[in-house]
């Protein structure tokens, strides 16, 4: 099954989660990573998920799930140990035109969660389609090495870079060849080892004239206080 690649903005928007265990706390988590409204529908919670509940960070039916639960849900995930809620969710949502994720039917889910890892505004997410979770954490796991923290640094610096850019260079076609070129340097690598004389002389060499570097250098090193 070819699945759509999206990245979904959740914010501000009700989210459930039908179960109390260890899954629909790893759910619970990376939805309020993502601001969405959540709710939890189960007659029990692990104590991490009492925390949350207690923080007023998540809303807590407590009790089993019942019809008319998903009304106004704009995703769920059902992450229960009961096949006969599992379903019944799976229906409810298929009637809500709620998008489901079902931990124990990604054939019959509408999306999955890919295993992945975040390094500032860069979101680095494999999937396998439901095929082996295990080979997409192995791999996540890898890339999770060589794309080190410096990244998120990294990934800032190459915005003000690019809105400094879009000012300058108004021929699309030329600011993808500039980017092009820009990205051949090792940029991490420099940010890595806080080598910014480099990085000042890098960018002297690769971008027009008229960009002031040295204040892009400058207010880059006062964003992250280096």
């Amino acid at each position: 099954m070819a699945l759509y690649p999206v990245n979904l903005n959740i914010a501000n928007r009700l989210c459930i989660v039908v179960g109390g265990g260890e899954v629909a706390l790893r759910k619970v988590n990376s939805l309020l990573d993502c601001k969405g409204l959540v709710r939890i529908v189960s007659p029990y919670v692990v104590p991490e998920l009492e925390e949350i509940i207690h923080q007023k960070r998540a809303e807590w039916f407590e009790r089993g799930y019942a019809k008319g639960d998903l009304r106004g849900a704009f995703l769920v995930f059902a992450a229960t140990g009961d096949p006969q809620v599992q379903q019944q969710v799976k229906e409810e949502a298929g009637k809500c035109e709620v998008m489901l994720n079902s931990a124990n039917d990604p054939v019959g889910s509408d999306f999955h969660v890919p295993a992945h890892f975040r390094r500032g505004k860069m979101l680095v997410a494999v999937a396998t389609g439901g095929g082996s979770p295990a080979l997409s954490r192995k791999i996540m796991e890898k890339l999770e090495l060589e794309l080190g923290p410096e990244y998120e640094a990294v990934v800032d610096f190459l915005a003000m870079v690019r809105e400094a850019v879009t000012n300058k260079v108004a021929d699309p076609s030329d600011r993808r060849e500039l980017f092009y070129n820009l990205l051949k340097n090792d940029l991490a690598g420099l940010v890595r080892e806080g080598n910014w004389f480099d990085l000042q002389m890098m960018l002297l060499q690769e971008l027009p004239p008229d960009i002031d570097t040295p204040l892009l250098i400058k207010n880059f090193l006062e964003a992250y206080d280096r």
